[in-house]
């Protein structure tokens, strides 16, 4: 979950967002800025699995990669201004910079955006005038590593967050 979280927040940040970007509830209630961002945990769901995957690694070894366990994060983003524009704005440039999903201890964890939620200045904690938030959903897993050789197999371990 750490670097998923540490990808939205870098996101956000070329984005457009100056200030901090807040990774608690206590600090984002606290915030007194009209314009920020917060990126917060929202939970993760495990789902047992058994798929597998032969394949050859950069030495040459051939191993077995089986999937233990589907894991999906979702973290929870806040982007928050002055007006619906420089929110727009910044929303925009954040859906043009997350990319399908990136590598995560050298597995692939798919990214998917969920439902925006827009909010005017009373029905938030925010002191800001605008602000949309989404859940962002990373699709991963938990991984065991098999080196094949012969009929004896050595096994190391691989997690994703």
């Amino acid at each position: 979950m750490v670097a998923e979280r540490q990808y939205l927040i870098d996101a956000l940040k070329k984005s457009g967002i100056k200030s901090q970007v807040y990774t608690t509830m206590k600090k984002l209630k606290a915030a007194n800025e009209p314009h920020l961002a917060a990126v917060l945990q929202s939970g993760e769901e495990f789902e047992r699995s058994g798929s597998k995957r032969n394949f050859v690694d950069q030495e040459g070894r051939r191993k077995r990669r089986t999937k233990l366990w589907s894991r999906d994060t979702k973290l929870h983003v806040v982007i928050a201004d002055t007006t619906d524009e420089k929110v727009e704005e910044i929303l925009t440039r954040f859906l043009t910079i997350i990319d399908k999903g990136l590598a995560v201890d050298r597995n692939w964890v798919n990214i998917v955006i969920g439902k925006a939620d827009w909010v005017e200045e009373g029905d938030s904690i925010l002191k800001a005038k605008v602000a949309v938030q989404f859940d962002v959903t990373f699709e991963g897993g938990i991984y065991k590593d098999s080196e094949l050789i012969g009929k004896d197999i050595t096994v190391s371990y691989s997690k994703e967050g």
